[in-house]
């Protein structure tokens, strides 16, 4: 995620979330386990992973598996960890692609039942998404994506979080201009 760890930080601080307590070392802890959001790709057949069309219903459920998988390595790596730093990781991994209103995967969690550095890491991962070009898609603009997030086109988020969102875009457009130069 190409700058997505500066909207994570920029949503984490932007003090909208004052319910979940929390600190800029807990912030500093997501934006690092983002990184490892979707190690379960690893996992995935280049010929799914780099299909330039539209999945089938198998391939999509099989790209789907990728939090699973993703959770079976961290799983696997655990007693070599920070406490703090794999339970972020692993809740990141897991529930990046959950939404809000419940019709995410893996588990169909919904509204605060999904981890909050999940729901951070969430809307940085389909903004990237959105602004980057991918082997089945044409970039979208900056404006576009947050219109496209903001309403709704992009599944459920918490409306919290989208009052965030809109709180930082100027500021995060602002460090995606920078890191562009």
């Amino acid at each position: 995620m190409m700058g997505g760890w500066h909207l994570i930080s920029s949503i984490g601080k932007a003090k909208l979330y004052p319910e979940y307590g929390l600190t800029k070392e807990q912030i500093d802890v997501i934006v690092a386990a983002s990184a490892l959001h979707d190690i379960g790709k690893i996992a995935i057949p280049d010929s799914i992973l780099l299909k330039p069309g539209k999945l089938t219903d198998d391939e999509f459920d099989y790209m789907k598996s990728h939090t699973l998988r993703g959770c079976e390595i961290l799983e696997s790596m655990k007693k070599n960890w920070d406490e703090d730093y794999q339970k972020a990781s692993y809740e990141i991994c897991r529930s990046h692609h959950e939404r809000y209103d419940g019709r995410g995967y893996p588990d169909g969690l919904k509204e605060d039942e999904i981890p909050v550095s999940a729901q951070l890491v969430s809307v940085a991962d389909v903004y990237d998404a959105l602004i980057n070009e991918r082997c089945y898609k044409a970039a979208f603009s900056k404006e576009e994506a947050f219109y496209m997030i903001i309403n709704g086109e992009c599944g459920v988020f918490s409306p919290k979080l989208m009052e965030a969102f809109r709180a930082v875009r100027r500021q995060f457009e602002e460090f995606s201009e920078k890191t562009v130069e």
